[in-house]
């Protein structure tokens, strides 16, 4: 089977480079190690440096394509097509058949298309992109997941749980699973997390009790209201509600995270989020 790649550009429809460049075969991609940067600061009053922060730096993917041409004209041709799609001032979204749950947000950089030899029919091309975030990203968030079992490779440690597993009714203290690599911080790393909340009461208070994330909103609610929690803003009908509510958000350790609700009789909260790993 020869290897796929679909290619999503602008969060349009995804396309398969393949079909869409018939002329063109994909060899695969080449995905740079995790890049992680400390800070320092130094000390006057003894030997070595104090540590700031650390942060996960934009890394690169590499995909490699092979080109066949037949005559000189029909290399400016299809060289040119290649040039035109790719070099875009856009954001390209990429996943590959070898790990089609998984996507990457990328930026392309310049590179070259020429025949691999003098007299050659052939193009080794390596196309560069810049990876910002230094992730990759669950190709659904955890509200479109059939079953993290058949969707991830086995050996990584993660309970059966599927969608409905994000999908909160009635239970005052339940466990809530981020299978991530880093912590799902909305504040400090501006990850994307959103909180579905409507509920039966005149507040209602959601705590982590493993980071002491709180967040609060106080308002009259019959399950007739729905109070979303984008990051660390809250809105109804698309309003900004922050005034009602603590001015607090929830974090998402990694793994298992034991979460509270309380304040309120009923209630019914969706966790919606992508899974993200370096």
């Amino acid at each position: 089977m020869k290897p796929k790649i679909w290619i999503s550009i602008d969060a349009q429809p995804e396309i398969d480079l393949t079909e869409l460049f018939p002329f063109v075969k994909f060899d695969g991609i080449d995905n740079n190690s995790p890049v992680l940067t400390n800070s320092y600061q130094d000390s006057n009053v003894s030997d070595g440096n104090i540590f700031n922060y650390g942060n996960f730096g934009k890394n690169t993917v590499n995909v490699n394509l092979d080109m066949n041409f037949g005559t000189y004209y029909d290399y400016q041709a299809k060289r040119q097509q290649l040039y035109d799609f790719f070099m875009q001032k856009k954001l390209f979204r990429i996943r590959t058949d070898a790990d089609p749950m998984f996507v990457y947000f990328l930026r392309p950089v310049g590179f070259d298309i020429k025949p691999f030899q003098e007299g050659g029919w052939d193009c080794f091309i390596n196309i560069p992109f810049e990876n910002p975030s230094g992730y990759k990203f669950s190709r659904y968030d955890s509200l479109n997941q059939l079953d993290l079992w058949d969707d991830f490779p086995l050996g990584w440690d993660i309970p059966v749980v599927d969608k409905e597993d994000f999908h909160i009714i009635k239970q005052p203290d339940f466990d809530l699973i981020n299978p991530s690599s880093i912590p799902i911080d909305p504040y400090l790393q501006k990850c994307d997390f959103k909180i579905v909340i409507s509920y039966v009461g005149s507040r209602i208070s959601i705590i982590n009790t493993d980071n002491d994330s709180v967040f609060t909103f106080t308002g009259e609610n019959n399950f007739n209201r729905t109070i979303v929690l984008d990051g660390v803003n809250a809105y109804e009908n698309e309003n900004n509600v922050n005034d009602n509510t603590n001015f607090g958000y929830i974090k998402l350790e990694k793994g298992i995270n034991h979460i509270s609700v309380r304040g309120c009789e009923k209630f019914d909260i969706k966790f919606v989020f992508p899974f993200i790993y370096v």
